[in-house]
């Protein structure tokens, strides 16, 4: 009986793994660079750094990365896509209620700042060091997280629940207290995440409905 030859396996399937082996050396990259970059600022870092920290010869680093701009801009854009994704995975444009809206928002940014802490300070520290095509990216998405915190403040004044004389200033100020956690991460370690947004929801409520 002749023996059956093993089946090749499926073409399809090759690009597939190639692209996520791609994508898993780029994220231990992006996620050692993030260290370098906390550690000894953008500035003093460098691909040979970087090279040295992720155990990939210089060479094939630039196989998965163009430049350090490149690193931090991804960085930037790992953090943006899951705070603009909250809104959408708890539907939260689409509750009635804009006080239990306001609820979801804060749940899901603590939520989304707990998994990207050094990301966040990251942020702050250093998004100045992108070139301006990248910062204007960054920056739209930014826009784009406060706009929809505005709608839903807006909502709230409309309905008489919520009072406040600005609503985009109320809104980045209500993005920059959710993200004063990894801001301020080593003063309020006593607060366990759970805590954090109780006591993160009764700030700004109070601060909205004197």
């Amino acid at each position: 009986m002749p023996m059956r030859k093993k089946s090749a396996p499926d073409k399809a399937l090759r690009p597939k793994r190639s692209k996520d082996l791609f994508q898993k050396r780029q994220m231990q990259i992006i996620n050692k660079a993030t260290r370098l970059f906390l550690k000894k600022g953008y500035a003093q870092t460098s691909m040979r750094d970087i090279s040295r920290a992720t155990g990939i010869d210089i060479r094939n680093l630039y196989y998965f990365i163009k430049n350090k701009e490149e690193i931090l801009f991804l960085v930037f854009d790992m953090l943006h896509r899951p705070e603009l994704e909250v809104f959408d995975k708890y539907g939260i444009m689409h509750i009635d209620d804009p006080v239990e809206q306001l609820k979801a928002v804060i749940h899901g940014l603590i939520g989304s700042g707990y998994n990207y802490e050094s990301e966040i300070l990251l942020l702050y520290r250093e998004s100045n060091s992108l070139p301006k095509r990248m910062l204007k990216n960054i920056l739209e998405r930014e826009s784009l997280v406060v706009a929809r915190l505005e709608e839903i403040l807006k909502k709230g004044k409309a309905r008489r629940v919520f009072h406040f004389e600005d609503a985009d200033f109320t809104a980045n100020m209500i993005i920059y207290q959710l993200a004063l956690y990894p801001l301020r991460k080593w003063n309020m370690r006593k607060h366990s995440k759970k805590e954090l947004i109780v006591l993160m929801e009764r700030q700004i409520l109070k601060m909205l409905m004197p």
